[in-house]
């Protein structure tokens, strides 16, 4: 149905808005408006657009699972799908800002998939089918025009055949006439619109046998220079009608492929986040990371048994031991050696820190006394894995090692309070004076050059 607006700025047709200038509204023709009208029943509202030259696979297939426009695509380090309508129309937050790469990883290998012999004939089989659907509402739109009209002739007969005299009845008769008309007109213009809607996809033979052949090879073709970035889209696109993403949660992205025959694939997708606690799992993860750290095992041997149980880095498939590192730091959790480092004590035994502070003496005098041989076994032993010093905690070692201290100090005092021999005193005089002299030629030859250069320039 069509309706001119009063102002004769705009034209309805069906459910859709067109914009048309007043002098244009007469002389334009109403083909143009029904077959535009099947390029805009897309939640896109546009195409999917030609295929262009960069390397994201999914440009113009992608599209936002939130607010169902298209997304577009950013090109960073790595490929990104970004939705931004919502911002744009609304204000609102934007919808998603995807990695590209591994939904397009997901993608192809799905494409794969389709291609595979097993699933042509599936393809095949449904294509037919949506063909014997689409030609059995052709005729059911067939059929309610025919049986519209039928009932408006019949309508127009009663109406002609009786008797002017019968005002009452000639009333009615015309009123069930005008409803009969509407009724047609309605469903020819159904019809019509059917009629123009874009027809289903079909995979011709020759295109069948060449998807035949390219599943033997094309997943290592894939990947070679032979192959264009506009070819791969191509071959995307012969196949896939729509990608719809959404993000679940911050490393996972449902994926929903839409194959040209109709149905769908789905799956979840696991991209690279940018920080280790926005991974699903990540409390589990800390769990289990203390415990093993608490029976002793090593960084690296953590990170290898945390991969093998099936948990992941912020940008990897496997956990690293900087990544286990940093769980540790950010939870105060250090290493056994670290540990013994920080204490007074272990197993009721002096750490090298602990003793240093009972004796009041610095950690190298402990350490000099251990290479010089006063503290030897049985006092100290070497603790396991990391060789940490333990000295044992016995009375009478402490006083002896307060008594060495004593001792140290006094003839660290003595040699500082010692006179100096004459011998000594001298030999150093004539090496200060020496050095006196040479730093005086050293200026005075400094001085003689500089103002031979300003005599020169003058």
């Amino acid at each position: 149905m069509q309706e001119v607006f009063p102002w004769g700025q705009g034209m309805l047709y069906g459910d859709r808005i067109a914009s048309v200038k007043f002098s244009l509204a007469e002389r334009l023709p109403q083909a143009r408006l029904r077959d535009n009208t099947p390029r805009y029943m897309e939640p896109t509202d546009r195409g999917r657009g030609a295929p262009r030259e960069g390397a994201a696979l999914l440009q113009g297939l992608a599209t936002c699972g939130l607010c169902g426009y298209r997304m577009y695509v950013a090109y960073r380090r790595r490929p990104r799908y970004v939705c931004t309508s919502m911002r744009r129309a609304f204000a609102e937050p934007r919808c998603a800002h995807l990695d590209g790469p591994s939904i397009e990883a997901f993608v192809v290998q799905a494409f794969f998939d389709a291609i595979a012999p097993a699933q042509l004939e599936t393809l095949d089989e449904v294509l037919a089918q949506r063909q014997r659907e689409r030609q059995r509402l052709e005729t059911y739109h067939q059929q309610q025009v025919s049986q519209a009209r039928f009932a408006a002739t019949l309508a127009r007969r009663r109406y002609e055949q009786v008797d002017p005299a019968y005002r009452l009845a000639a009333a009615e008769l015309e009123r069930e006439w005008d409803d009969r008309l509407r009724a047609l007109r309605q469903a020819e213009e159904a019809a019509e619109r059917f009629a123009h809607e874009p027809g289903e996809s079909t995979l011709t033979p020759e295109s069948r046998d060449q998807l035949l052949h390219l599943s033997q090879c094309l997943p290592d073709l894939w990947s070679s220079p032979q192959l264009s970035h506009l070819q791969r889209k191509a071959l995307l696109r012969s196949l896939i009608a729509r990608v719809m993403v959404k993000r679940m949660a911050p490393d996972r992205v449902e994926v929903k492929i839409i194959w040209v025959s109709g149905h769908f694939s789905e799956g979840i997708v696991i991209p690279p986040v940018l920080h280790q606690h926005h991974v699903t799992g990540y409390d589990t993860m800390v769990e289990r990371t203390r415990q093993l750290w608490a029976e002793g095992y090593a960084d690296l041997h953590i990170a290898a048994v945390l991969s093998r149980e099936g948990f992941r880095s912020a940008r990897g498939d496997r956990v690293l031991a900087k990544t286990v590192l940093k769980i540790r730091h950010r939870h105060h959790w250090v290493s056994p050696h670290h540990q013994h480092r920080l204490a007074d004590k272990m197993d009721e035994q002096w750490t090298i820190r602990g003793l240093a502070r009972e004796l009041g003496v610095e950690w190298g005098w402990v350490y000099n006394r251990i290479r010089n041989g006063f503290l030897r076994e049985p006092d100290i032993s070497r603790q396991p894995p990391y060789g940490n010093y333990l000295i044992r905690d016995d009375a009478a070692l402490r006083a002896r090692l307060r008594a060495e201290v004593k001792r140290s100090r006094r003839v660290r005092r003595n040699a500082l309070t010692e006179p100096i021999p004459p011998e000594v005193g001298e030999s150093l005089k004539h090496l200060v004076e020496g050095e006196s002299s040479v730093a005086g030629r050293a200026m005075t030859s400094r001085t003689n050059r500089i103002s031979k250069d300003a005599n020169s320039d003058a």
